[in-house]
């Protein structure tokens, strides 16, 4: 049984990808620039997701870095240690501050962002396996 707080960062991280959405049909107008939007979106919805175990298993999760809080979850699962999603958790890491106006670490266009959401429906999905959750999104 998962607790009210565990549900909470799944739920936030399911409001992310509903963002996602809405940003992706924003990528018809071409005056808009929604990829960097993408990108953050999937990252916080990877590092709610990891939150999400983490609190399952009764840690208070703290930071934003994906890759150390995949190597907190392994402590509990070894299966956290699976070489994609290491892979996973190092690429969309960087991304929770690309916000910023002086993020220039990657040319961002529309194949860096489905890179990233594919990502993070990967984490998704992984963890909810792990979460024993009835519903899958993206399996």
């Amino acid at each position: 049984m998962l607790s009210s707080t565990c549900k909470s960062w799944v739920q936030s991280a399911q409001q992310d990808f509903i963002v996602i959405d809405s940003l992706i049909e924003q990528v018809r107008n071409p005056r808009l620039r929604p990829h960097e939007q993408v990108l953050y979106h999937s990252q916080q919805a990877a590092e709610k997701m990891l939150k999400a175990y983490l609190v399952h298993k009764g840690v208070t999760p703290w930071g934003h870095i994906l890759i150390e809080l995949r190597r907190d979850c392994a402590t509990f699962d070894v299966g956290f240690n699976q070489k994609r999603i290491i892979d996973h958790c190092a690429f969309l890491t960087i991304f929770n501050t690309v916000r910023y106006p002086d993020f220039v670490a990657y040319d961002i266009d529309a194949t860096l962002a489905a890179r990233g959401l594919n990502s993070a429906k990967r984490i998704y999905d992984f963890v909810s396996i792990k979460l024993d959750l009835g519903k899958k999104f993206f399996i």
